[in-house]
């Protein structure tokens, strides 16, 4: 990554720690009284402290979530050059037999009655012809045009989603690259919530109904997704650097505001 995009990158980590901090010491301070009076066993039971830090815990996870991951991938593309754009519509036609059969199959997944395959997948639903036309929209949380005309769709989603979620991200990704050969869709993962380098089923398994997510080339998780984003092997690392170095001057500021340590 370019020194622009580390600096954005940066500017994005303290701006929305610098709201996670204000809600909790200004907005919404830590109110011991209230968790006395709503949980009293606990209370009694558990040190103050693992409240007030739960407490801090969920205001981040909230605040720091997909909509930031999907800026930080904006980001991350426009310092390769490329044009990037979040919550990007795609309005189009596509013949009604392709959509039927991307219907058929995910039905079939969910059913466990057939394995997924995306490659055999798209090219089963590319072989469909008729006549008849239906107008279908995809919206997808990041959208980045590449120097070389390259499109990218990205379905960003938490790192352990549901079969639903899963569903509906494939649905968008078969119909756009029914579409066009040169769309390339991807289900993006932030995090492997197995751990960097580890097989994903260690973790979660549910949608492996539709992707086979340690293969499939449209599956980009953890370093895979940010590599593939930042067109480098070294963006993942550099990213965790600039956590790191970021985290250690909020430590001491959560330490010293929020903890009063």
């Amino acid at each position: 990554m370019n020194t622009a995009t580390k600096e954005q990158i940066k500017n994005l980590i303290e701006m929305t720690m610098n709201k996670v901090i204000r809600k909790r010491t200004v907005g919404e301070p830590f109110n011991e009284e209230s968790i006395k009076l709503n949980n009293p066993f606990g209370y009694y039971l558990v040190p103050i402290e693992v409240w007030k830090g739960s407490k801090f815990e969920r205001s981040f996870v909230t605040t720091f979530g997909q909509k930031t991951v999907e800026q930080l991938g904006k980001i991350i593309a426009e310092g390769t050059g490329a044009y990037a754009e979040l919550q990007y519509k795609k309005e189009f036609e596509l013949n009604a037999w392709k959509l039927e059969k991307i219907e058929s199959i995910l039905t079939s997944q969910r059913n466990s009655e057939i394995k997924p395959d995306w490659h055999q997948e798209v090219k089963e639903i590319k072989s469909l012809e008729t006549k008849r036309y239906e107008g279908v929209r995809v919206i997808s949380d990041l959208y980045v045009k590449r120097t070389d005309g390259r499109e990218e769709f990205y379905s960003f989603k938490t790192v352990k989603p549901n079969l639903d979620q899963t569903e509906k991200a494939k649905r968008d990704m078969l119909r756009l690259a029914a579409k066009n050969a040169d769309y390339y869709p991807f289900f993006a993962l932030p995090s492997n919530p197995a751990g960097e380098g580890n097989p994903y089923k260690n973790a979660h398994t549910p949608p492996f109904k539709l992707f086979d997510m340690d293969s499939d080339p449209c599956v980009l998780i953890g370093s895979k997704l940010w590599n593939h984003i930042g067109q480098d092997e070294n963006t993942y690392n550099e990213l965790i650097k600039i956590f790191q170095e970021e985290g250690k001057k909020f430590t001491n500021i959560i330490r010293r505001e929020y903890f009063g340590i």
